[in-house]
């Protein structure tokens, strides 16, 4: 009994387990709760061993996704209302119009069936939304208020029926009505009707108008009015329309009704917008879903084009109070620590100084460009320390705009001028750049810093065209041939590259030693082709000798470190051909040895067969020294463009030498080379041996 009881028990746990196993199956597959639960009632013992029996696993279908067809009816039946009431009012004014025209309505008449016609719209509007027709009623409702409020300063402005206060708290009437029927029905089609139609009002209307700040008062609430409503309600659309109709119709009435003499009033309002816009904006009253950050730098580039309508001295002013409003709310933000809004706000300070100091009316461009400098540093810094790619991207953007103004116009033509202040003010806020990404590196530059290394090369080209620009200035003071001023100025350009070179040492300046090696070889390209200058200034001469014989010098110490391997790249990494280069030397040195030479040949005016005798003696050695290092380094190309070298002076000194020196000469000239070829055939059969 004890044995079968032990039995049963073991029976009984398998079965748990596997009953939770059926669960945990059924919880995956999201079965049905009725099947679940037949699933979950315990099995009598008796049943042990049928219900311990491995249980088949039934696949379960699922359903395939029906797509949902387009229902045109449907969505004929939503905006063809709206498409017809527009229209409707617009027929309407414009019969109202011909009617008007040739006396069958009155004014009495006109104003009496307009407001006839605003109650007929919302009987007939509500009680289709009651009826469940909600779309065709909102559509009557909209139209409500646009006939209620263009009926009202009708009877204002056109017939003085009613007085402004009067009709301005009529106009209040119909807009709070609006309101009141959006949020009550929460439909975007009622608060877009009521704005379409607010905004077209001052332009439906002919006769005497409103004055400016009648007008623009009333442009203004009906703003504030649809903005309120529209950020209620999260109605994104609606708002970027009433935003857009906002500053279209102040704009057409600047044009058609003579806004340009009420500059002030136009700027003020939009002021006004603005600053509600921002305020709400930062005290987070606007959902990020419905005002995007992109609406917020729109809505300031729209601010500073009107702010253009006003005088300078007044531009100026407001263009500060601007800067100022948003310097201080960026440095509000950093206090707060709030990441969102430090980034959006610094971007926008950054861009509103930058506007501040382009509208100075400064006659020096000089100043601007430092300050346009200064203000992109200043944004570039706070984007990087506080990490907004916004104010980086801003900061950038301006700096960029500074940089090719400085690079093109401005030229350092004395040493104490302005021109000078610049470029220290380029060169040292490019430094502080370099620091603050070394300091504080972005995130998405973090384990890449190898870019930022890079980026040092611009500030190296920026210090030697600043280099440049200072000898420039030197040897505008002094009296030079253009060859030696040129011989200086790759002096200097040499000697600092020699002093970057020294950078390879510092692991973030590998970069800068990749940009100077490429740089010197470069100018040595340019120092091969010109010339030793002028042969009657003799000190200037020499001068220009020793700088083309550093650079072929310091050539020489380049590639000699390249093939003994103790450059500061590994000659594996440069994957190089060690005897290709030793041809590009031998080449090099054969042009520098033939340049030389005749240059001092012609410094000194020598005679024609002393020029041929040495030129053929120099020829003959460096074709020797050509073969016997191409020899001991094993470079056959070396070997043979030596060989083929002392084919050349052989064929020279019988064509060219023989027929024009004299007897004398040629003689001292064939013994020479004949003594000094067999010297060296002989050393070459030794060192065959």
């Amino acid at each position: 009994m004890d044995e079968e009881l032990k039995d049963v028990i073991k029976r009984v746990a398998d079965l748990e387990q596997e009953v939770a196993s059926l669960k945990r199956q059924l919880a995956d597959q999201e079965v049905v709760p009725e099947r679940a639960s037949t699933m979950r009632v315990a099995t009598p013992v008796k049943h042990i061993e049928k219900a311990a029996t491995p249980k088949q696993e039934v696949p379960v279908r699922v359903p395939p996704t029906v797509r949902k067809e387009f229902n045109l009816e449907k969505a004929l039946g939503t905006w063809l209302p709206r498409v017809f009431m527009f229209i409707l009012l617009l027929g309407v004014l414009w019969g109202l119009k011909v009617g008007m025209d040739h006396g069958v309505i009155t004014n009495p008449v006109r104003v009496v069936l307009g407001y006839a016609g605003t109650f007929l719209l919302y009987y007939l509007g509500m009680r289709y939304v009651r009826g469940g027709k909600k779309g065709f009623g909102l559509t009557l409702l909209g139209g409500f208020i646009g006939l209620g409020m263009l009926t009202t300063f009708a009877a204002h402005h056109l017939y003085g029926y009613l007085s402004f206060t009067v009709a301005f708290l009529l106009g209040v009437v119909y807009i709070v009505a609006g309101l009141l029927l959006s949020r009550k029905m929460k439909s975007e089609t009622l608060t877009l009707f009521s704005g379409i139609a607010g905004f077209l009002l001052p332009f439906l209307l002919e006769g005497e108008g409103a004055t400016a700040i009648q007008f623009c008062a009333y442009i203004l609430l009906l703003f504030l009015s649809l903005f309120y409503v529209s950020l209620s309600q999260r109605h994104k659309f609606s708002f970027y329309v009433t935003f857009v109709l906002f500053h279209l119709t102040l704009f057409f009435y600047a044009i058609l009704d003579g806004g340009y003499d009420a500059e002030g009033i136009l700027v003020t309002t939009v002021l006004i917008q603005h600053g509600v816009i921002l305020f709400f904006y930062v005290k987070g009253k606007i959902s990020r879903s419905v005002f995007t950050e992109g609406l917020l730098y729109s809505n300031f580039v729209f601010t500073i084009a009107w702010i253009k309508l006003l005088d300078h001295t007044a531009e100026v002013a407001v263009y500060g109070l601007l800067a100022l409003a948003y310097c201080g709310l960026a440095l509000y933000t950093l206090w707060r620590k709030d990441h969102a809004l430090r980034g959006v706000l610094s971007a926008v300070a950054v861009f509103a100084l930058s506007v501040l100091v382009l509208s100075f009316d400064l006659e020096d461009s000089r100043v601007v460009l430092m300050l346009l400098l200064l203000n992109g540093t200043l944004g570039i810094w706070v984007g990087v320390r506080y990490e907004t790619l916004r104010t980086i991207v801003t900061g950038s953007i301006v700096y960029l705009f500074a940089l090719p103004a400085v690079l093109i116009i401005v030229q350092i033509e004395q040493l104490w001028s302005l021109e000078h202040a610049v470029w220290l003010v380029l060169l040292a806020s490019m430094g502080w750049l370099f620091y603050t990404l070394y300091r504080w590196t972005p995130k998405w530059l973090v384990g890449k810093t190898q870019r930022i290394d890079g980026s040092l090369i611009v500030g190296q080209v920026l210090v030697l065209l600043y280099l440049s620009q200072l000898t420039m200035l030197w040897l505008s003071s002094v009296s030079l041939a253009f060859e030696t001023a040129m011989h200086v100025q790759r002096f200097v350009v040499l000697v600092v590259l020699c002093a970057m070179y020294t950078l390879h040492k510092w692991r973030k300046g590998l970069y800068v030693a990749h940009s100077t090696v490429i740089l010197f070889l470069i100018l040595s390209v340019s120092v091969m082709l010109s010339g030793l200058g002028v042969s009657y200034a003799y000190g200037e001469f020499l001068f220009n000798f020793f700088v083309q014989f550093a650079y072929v010098a310091l050539l020489t110490m380049l590639i000699g470190a390249i093939m003994k391997d103790r450059f500061y790249v590994p000659a594996k990494k440069l994957k190089l051909d060690i005897s290709g280069l030793a041809v590009v030397m031998q080449i090099i040195y054969f042009i520098f040895l033939n340049k030389w030479y005749f240059a001092f040949v012609n410094m000194y005016a020598w005679e024609t067969e002393y020029v041929l005798f040495v030129h053929t003696f120099l020829l003959f050695t460096f074709a020797f020294l050509s073969i016997s290092i191409g020899g001991k380094w094993q470079w056959k190309i070396v070997k043979f463009i030596g060989a083929g070298l002392l084919i050349a002076c052989v064929l020279k000194l019988f064509i060219i030498d023989l027929a024009s020196i004299s007897i004398l000469v040629r003689a001292i000239l064939f013994t020479i080379v004949g003594v000094v070829g067999l010297i060296y055939s002989r050393t070459l059969l030794k060192e065959e041996k």
